[in-house]
């Protein structure tokens, strides 16, 4: 027997036996599971043993990959923002607080603070800077314009009002900065200032030295917000530095006054026009001024 006939014997026996030992077509289908036990056996270990079979950590790891977290927009609930607060309703709110809140804030409102009881340290705003003035803070408590001192504010150039004894266009001018006062003079060629010869209209003498004394400002003349905190004194010249004198500021225990006091009798026969005035600067406890 050949290699060829003994190959095909062998294949025959194969087939008997697969013949003798195959099973019936009935008991094979009992043996194998249907589609709906396959289906229920996978829900039920979808519910029992999600952990066993590791889906959590694979949701998990899905959602902090950016996967879908299977909520939609159409699934959101919808939220009426009609009746939430708008910024500009909480920026009244802040606005409108009668307190402060130990400094983690500036209170802002209209006008001067003198009247909100807030607390000490408390900063304030005014929204329209009255008069220059824009940001306090209380230093007292209680209400009052003296419990606030001025942070900010600066009232610009402003002119005394109906100065005595003053040549032609000559002015005098107060400027506050926060708390800090400057006086200026000018008005004639090169910023010189003026005063008329003595016994002509207008003319005031001062009363302490009629020959040589001269009230710019009479008593009480220093507008309130301006006026210092004690009397000052300083230097006068003419154009060319040469001394003509004295000028002096009246504290609140003199007056509020303010007068230039020459070394000589002040001429009846002319005018002094190039006068020129040392630095005034000064420190004020006023409260801001009301009017300018």
């Amino acid at each position: 027997m050949d290699k060829l006939e003994q190959a095909i014997q062998a294949i025959g026996q194969d087939i008997g036996i697969l013949q003798n030992s195959s099973l019936s077509q009935t008991r094979a289908y009992e043996l194998f599971p249907t589609y709906a036990t396959l289906q229920a056996q996978m829900t039920t270990n979808i519910k029992e043993k999600h952990v066993d079979l590791g889906l959590d950590a694979l949701i998990d790891t899905k959602l902090q990959n950016g996967g879908d977290p299977f909520v939609t927009r159409s699934k959101l609930p919808t939220v009426d923002t009609s009746q939430l607060a708008s910024k500009n309703d909480l920026e009244e709110l802040k606005r409108s607080v009668g307190s402060g809140s130990g400094g983690s804030g500036d209170l802002k409102g209209q006008g001067f603070p003198y009247e909100l009881n807030a607390e000490i340290g408390t900063t304030y705003i005014d929204t329209t800077a009255k008069n220059g003035a824009f940001k306090w803070i209380k230093k007292r408590a209680g209400a009052g314009q003296n419990n606030w001192v001025i942070l900010a504010g600066d009232t610009g150039r402003v002119r005394a009002r109906n100065i005595n004894s003053a040549l032609g266009e000559s002015y005098m001018e107060f400027r506050r900065i926060n708390s800090t006062v400057e006086i200026n003079f000018g008005g004639l060629s090169w910023g010189w200032f003026g005063i008329k010869r003595k016994g002509s209209a207008g003319y005031v003498a001062q009363p302490t030295d009629r020959e040589r004394n001269v009230y710019i400002l009479p008593v009480g003349g220093v507008p309130l917000g301006f006026r210092p905190t004690g009397s000052k004194l300083g230097m006068i010249t003419n154009d060319k530095g040469q001394r003509l004198g004295t000028w002096y500021l009246g504290g609140p225990t003199d007056g509020n006054q303010f007068r230039l006091q020459f070394d000589d009798p002040v001429p009846t026969d002319r005018d002094i026009g190039d006068i020129r005035f040392s630095s005034i600067v000064y420190i004020t406890d006023d409260p801001w001024p009301e009017t300018l």
